[in-house]
C-alpha cells in the first residue's frame, strides 16, 4: 500500500516560546485502488484483486463494468492494497446503507459513502466482509469512480440490463445444490423443492452427478443428506433411503455426505422431514 499518512504536523520552536506553531498539512494518496467480488472479474481474493484505472485526479480511480442483481449479491467490495484477507485494507459500505439482515448494501447512482475497515483497525474477529449489490431493476452497465481520500464511490448508470430470475430463500423451504441439480452447486440460486407441511417434494430433470439438500443459502448451515455418504439414485430408485441432516463438522463426525445420481432423467424426490426418509421415483430418461 503507497500512501503518505494524512493529518497535520505541529512544529514546536523550543528556543522562542511565544512564536505561534508552525502547522504543515500532509497529504495522503494511494497509487491503486483494487475490486473484489462477484462483479469484479472472478477476484475474490485480497491477495489477487482487480486494480480500477488511475486518473488525472491522483486521488480518484474509475472503472466501467456491469453490475447484475444476483441472489447473494455480493458484486463488489474494494482494497486499497493486495495482501492477505487479514492484512489488507478494505473500502466498504457505509454501515448505515447496509440492507437489514445481509452483507450488502444497494448500490444508488450518483454518491454511495463508504468505511474503511481491516483487521489492523477494527481489531481480529471484526472485519466488516460487505459488498454494494443491485435492488431489484437496477441492473445495468455503470460507470464507478472512487475517491479513497474522502471515502465516496460515485455511480453513473450508463445502460440498463434485465435482472436475471432470483430464487427467494424462505424460511422453511429446502433446496437442492450439486451437480447433479439444474443449478449445479450454486448456494445463493439453488434448485427449490415444493414444500407441504414437513414434506419436500421436487419434480424434475436431475443429471448424473452429487447433490445434498439445502436448508439455507449458505455452505455453513444445515444439509439434508444420506446416511451413507455417495448413496445411489437411478431408474431403479434409491438404495437406502435414510436422511441425516447435519452442517459439516469434522469434530463431530459429519462428513459431508451427499447423494449420488447414476442415471440422468427425470425423478421425483420426497423428502419427509419428520420420519428423515428420502423416497425416489423414476418418472422419464
Amino acid at each position: 500500500m503507497m500512501m503518505f499518512l494524512a493529518g497535520t504536523l505541529v512544529l514546536f520552536s523550543s528556543c522562542d516560546k511565544d512564536k505561534e506553531p508552525e502547522v504543515i498539512d500532509v497529504e495522503r494518496h494511494y497509487d491503486m485502488v483494487y475490486m473484489l467480488g462477484a462483479a469484479a472479474d472472478g477476484h475474490w481474493d485480497s491477495a489477487d484483486p482487480l486494480p480500477m484505472t488511475a486518473t488525472s485526479d491522483k486521488d480518484v480511480f474509475v472503472h466501467e463494468l456491469d453490475l447484475v442483481r444476483s441472489a447473494e449479491n455480493k458484486l463488489l467490495k474494494f482494497s486499497v492494497d493486495v495482501n492477505t484477507w487479514d492484512k489488507a485494507h478494505f473500502l466498504v459500505p457505509a454501515l448505515e446503507s447496509m440492507v437489514e439482515g445481509q452483507s450488502y448494501a444497494f448500490l444508488k447512482e450518483g454518491v454511495n459513502q463508504l468505511a474503511e475497515t481491516s483487521e489492523e483497525k477494527d481489531g481480529v474477529g471484526n472485519l466488516r466482509d460487505h459488498f454494494f449489490g443491485m435492488a431489484e431493476g437496477t441492473s445495468g452497465r455503470y460507470k464507478l469512480e472512487l475517491n479513497p481520500i474522502k471515502l465516496t464511490l460515485t455511480a453513473t448508470k450508463l445502460s440498463s440490463l434485465d435482472d436475471p430470475e432470483i430464487i427467494e430463500w424462505v424460511e422453511g423451504n429446502l433446496y437442492l445444490v450439486g451437480d447433479a441439480a439444474p443449478s449445479g452447486w450454486e448456494i445463493a440460486n439453488p434448485t427449490p423443492m415444493v414444500r407441504n407441511e414437513n414434506v419436500h417434494t421436487y419434480e424434475g430433470a436431475l443429471n448424473a452427478g452429487e447433490f445434498k439438500i439445502a436448508t439455507i443459502f449458505d455452505w455453513g448451515g444445515d444439509f439434508y443428506r444420506p446416511a451413507v455418504d455417495k448413496t445411489e439414485i437411478s431408474s431403479s430408485g434409491i438404495a437406502d433411503g435414510t436422511v441425516v441432516c447435519w452442517k459439516e463438522d469434522a469434530e463431530a463426525g459429519h462428513a459431508d455426505h451427499k447423494w449420488k445420481v447414476t442415471e440422468a432423467g427425470k425423478y421425483r424426490l420426497i423428502l419427509d422431514t419428520e420420519t428423515l426418509t428420502l423416497k425416489v421415483e423414476w418418472l422419464v430418461e
